[in-house]
């Protein structure tokens, strides 16, 4: 279905002037390489500049993040070596200085077996990316705007790890993403549990993001609770 017409999804309320073209998922998944070399057509949703604006270090500190478990594919080999460069160069010092901290070779004074080490996550910044991509790719399919207050789970796979037994859900549903090589998702709703909505999303061919809500007509005494506040 074609985005509705003079809608913000961020907040849900008319477009006005200022206005950019959002894009969803975020521009920086695809390294510069990779948009130079297969130009990809990349999806973009109208929404207002202040709305967008206001997720954009966010957004650099999701694909910093996620950024070092992309190796091992050709889209994520390209992403890492890039911000390798920006680094070399000065560029986004400071963010990826504070991604590399998040790297514990003895969390806690726990000594983990040889090679071993924790990665530790700003999960509440991954959860608003997360869900600002679910978000504007929901309104794109079914011209609905999502609130960002819906009762809302995030999970991250790792490339060495199995997914849940859940994610079963949607494997058989079609993938959908354009390039797949970059970004690729499904998603599926169950009606016998009060129209639940499980979406994956793979970045890279190599992490996967299982992303959990609530339909937004849900009644349930947590969503009931929310919608009272």
């Amino acid at each position: 279905m074609p985005d509705s017409v003079g809608i913000c999804y961020l907040c849900g309320d008319q477009l006005r002037a200022p206005i950019d073209r959002d894009h969803v998922p975020p521009r920086q998944l695809y390294a510069a390489d990779i948009r130079k070399l297969h130009a990809p057509n990349l999806l973009t949703i109208p929404v207002h500049r202040a709305c967008n604006r206001a997720f954009q270090h966010d957004e650099d500190y999701f694909v910093n993040t996620l950024m070092p478990f992309a190796r091992g594919s050709y889209a994520g080999n390209v992403i890492y070596s890039e911000v390798l460069l920006k680094f070399e160069q000065g560029k986004q010092r400071p963010l990826i200085q504070r991604v590399l901290r998040e790297f514990e070779h003895r969390p806690a004074g726990l000594i983990l077996p040889p090679g071993k080490m924790i990665k530790r996550f700003q999960g509440v910044r991954l959860h608003r990316v997360a869900w600002k991509i679910v978000r504007g790719l929901y309104f794109h399919h079914f011209d609905i705007v999502l609130p960002s207050h819906l009762i809302s789970g995030l999970r991250i796979v790792l490339p060495d790890e199995n997914p849940p037994p859940d994610f079963l859900g949607v494997i058989d549903e079609p993938t959908r993403g354009q390039y797949p090589g970059v970004f690729d998702y499904r998603f599926a709703k169950f009606p016998a549990v009060q129209d639940f909505h499980y979406w994956a999303i793979l970045l890279w061919d190599r992490l996967l993001l299982l992303f959990t809500f609530h339909d937004p007509a849900c009644s349930c005494a947590a969503c009931g609770a929310r919608s009272a506040r």
